[in-house]
C-alpha cells in the first residue's frame, strides 16, 4: 500500500487571553473559519479536536461532537485526543496517522481550552490530575513541586546557584513582545523573576506559564491533493511520542527520559544536526525543563544550557509556554500553527529559512513527550 505524505497547509491562531466574554464554542469557531476559508479545501474527511480540561472544567464530555454540532459539520468524522498537556501533538499525531494510512484525505485538527472563568485554585487541583491520581495527586504531589525537585537536584548536581537560571523567563517575555499572539506581552528583568512569589521553592512565578484561554487551528491534507490548495504547504515529516517512569522510579531528577528517547530517535531517522538545523517551539512549563530540554536534544552539554540561552535566535520564537501562554490542550496546536508561519509567511518579527522546524511537548514532568518535524516544501 502507498504510504501519503501529509502536509499542514494552513494554520490558524487567536490571542491567548482571559477571554471572558467567549466561550470555547467561540473560540473555536474563529479560527476553523479563517483556516478553512484561505485554504482552497472544499471537503473534510475528519476532524481532530484537542483538549485537556472539557470534563473536569467545563462539565463537557465528547467535545469534539459538540463543537462539530455548532460548526454544523455534522456529516464529518471527529474524535477528541486528551494526552494531558501533550494532546496538541497528540491530535497531529492521529491526524499525521489517518492521512498516512490513507483513511483520510483533508483533516482538521483544533485545539481549544477555557479556563479562566474558573478560580485558580480549581484550575490548579485540576492541573495536578496529569499526575497519577492514585499514588501522587492523592498525596498533594503538584507539577510544579516536581519541577522544584528537578531544579535542586539540577543546581546540586552542576554545582550552580539559584541565579544561574533566571535568564529563560527574560528571554521568553523578550520574544513574546513581538507576538502578536502572546499572553505577557511585555519585558521582565531578571530581578523580577527572583522576586516574584514562590510557588514550590525554588520555582517562583515567574519561573512558570499563565492561566489563559486559547485556540488554534490546523488543516492538514495528503500528498495527492496538494497541488490543488491555495496556501503554501509545510511536509509534516515525522511525528512521535514517548512514555517515561513515573519521577520516584527516576534514578536521575535531572533527566527527561522520554524527551530523551524521541531526540534520539530523531537523531537516528534525520542525522546529528537534525536539531542544530532547526527552529524550535519546546516545552518550558518551568524553567528549569526548558534547560534539560536543550541539553537533551544535544544543543548545550549537561549543566551548561544556561550559558547559551541569548544565542537561541529561533527556539521558542513565540516567547514559548512561559509567556505566549499554556491554553493546556490547544499548546501543541500553537506550536505547530506558530512554526508553518514562521516558515511560510514569518511570525513574531522573524522568518526561519532553515531546513526543519520541530514542536516539542511533554506532560508533567516529562510523563510522555512527543515531537514533530516539519519541512518547508523547497
Amino acid at each position: 500500500m502507498e504510504v501519503s505524505e501529509v502536509y499542514v497547509i494552513n494554520s490558524a491562531l487567536i490571542k491567548i487571553d482571559r477571554h471572558f466574554n467567549k466561550g470555547y464554542k467561540e473560540l473555536a469557531n474563529e479560527v476553523v473559519s479563517e483556516v478553512i476559508s484561505k485554504s482552497g479545501i472544499e471537503s473534510i474527511d475528519l476532524v481532530v479536536v484537542s483538549n485537556m480540561l472539557s470534563d473536569c472544567i467545563l462539565d463537557q464530555l465528547d467535545i469534539s461532537t459538540i463543537l462539530m454540532q455548532n460548526l454544523g459539520m455534522t456529516k464529518v468524522r471527529t474524535l477528541r485526543v486528551e494526552t494531558g498537556e501533550s494532546s496538541g501533538l497528540a491530535a497531529l499525531e492521529a491526524a499525521w496517522m489517518a492521512i498516512k494510512s490513507g483513511a483520510a484525505e483533508n483533516v482538521l485538527v483544533i485545539g481549544v481550552e477555557k479556563v479562566t472563568e474558573y478560580p485558580t485554585y480549581k484550575i490548579n487541583k485540576v492541573y495536578g490530575k496529569v499526575l497519577d491520581y492514585e499514588v501522587e495527586f492523592i498525596r498533594n504531589i503538584t507539577p510544579p513541586d516536581y519541577a522544584a525537585l528537578v531544579m535542586k537536584a539540577y543546581l546540586k548536581k552542576y554545582g550552580l546557584k539559584r541565579e544561574d537560571l533566571i535568564m529563560w523567563p527574560v528571554k521568553m517575555h523578550d520574544n513574546a513582545c513581538r507576538n502578536a499572539y502572546a499572553q505577557l506581552s511585555f519585558g521582565i528583568t531578571p530581578e523580577k523573576v527572583l522576586t516574584s512569589m514562590v510557588i514550590s521553592d525554588p520555582i517562583h512565578l515567574l519561573d512558570t506559564f499563565p492561566l489563559g484561554d486559547g485556540a488554534a487551528a490546523l488543516l492538514l491534507t495528503s500528498g495527492k491533493a496538494v497541488s490543488n490548495v491555495a496556501a503554501e504547504p509545510v511536509k509534516v515529516v515525522y511525528v512521535d511520542s514517548a512514555v517515561s517512569a513515573q519521577f520516584h522510579l527516576r534514578e536521575d531528577l535531572t533527566r527527561l527520559p522520554a524527551t530523551a528517547v524521541l531526540a534520539s530517535r530523531l537523531k537516528e531517522k534525520f542525522g546529528d544536526k537534525v536539531f542544530t538545523e532547526a527552529a524550535i517551539e519546546l516545552h518550558d512549563s518551568y524553567s528549569i525543563y526548558a534547560y534539560i530540554i536543550l541539553e537533551e536534544l544535544g544543543l548545550a552539554e549537561r549543566g551548561k544550557a544556561y550559558e547559551i540561552v541569548s544565542e537561541l535566535e529561533f527556539v521558542n520564537v513565540s516567547g514559548g509556554l512561559k509567556a505566549r501562554g499554556h491554553p493546556f490542550g490547544a499548546t501543541g496546536v500553537y506550536q505547530v500553527a506558530e512554526l508553518h508561519k514562521l516558515v511560510t509567511e514569518g511570525f513574531a518579527g522573524r522568518k526561519f529559512d532553515g531546513k526543519y522546524a520541530i514542536a516539542h511537548s511533554m506532560s508533567g514532568p516529562d510523563y510522555n513527550a512527543r515531537v514533530a518535524l516539519l519541512q518547508k516544501l523547497a
